[in-house]
C-alpha cells in the first residue's frame, strides 16, 4: 500500500453558509476550503454537518460536490422543505467538519 496524504478540518462555526441560488429558500451550501493541503490532485473528500442544533432535520451535509484539490462544496436543506437560509445555520452554529485522503 502506497503512504497517502491526509488532512483533516473544519469550517468556522456559523459562517460561510449561502442561500442556494434560484431555490427560494430552500437551502443553504457552503464552500469548503482544503487548500492548506497543497494536494496535487483531487483527495478523496469525507464531510459531516456539525453544530450545536437541528442537523437531525436535514439532509446533504455529508455530500461533496464540485470537489477539486483546494475544496468543494456541501448543500444542506430540511428533509420537511422548511425554508432555512444562512442566520438559521449561524444561530445552530452549522459547519463542516471533512477529511481528505490523497493516495
Amino acid at each position: 500500500m502506497q503512504n497517502g496524504k491526509f488532512l483533516s478540518g473544519r469550517t468556522a462555526p456559523g459562517e460561510g453558509w449561502q442561500n442556494y441560488p434560484d431555490r427560494n429558500g430552500d437551502g443553504v451550501y457552503i464552500d469548503v476550503d482544503t487548500s492548506a493541503g497543497e494536494f496535487a490532485d483531487t483527495p478523496a473528500y469525507i464531510a459531516a454537518l456539525t453544530g450545536d442544533d437541528r442537523m437531525w432535520m436535514t439532509t446533504g451535509g455529508n455530500t461533496v460536490y464540485a470537489a477539486t484539490p483546494t475544496g468543494f462544496r456541501i448543500y444542506v436543506r430540511r428533509v420537511d422543505r422548511q425554508p432555512i437560509d444562512p442566520e438559521y445555520a449561524a444561530k445552530n452554529g452549522w459547519h463542516i467538519a471533512w477529511i481528505a485522503a490523497e493516495t
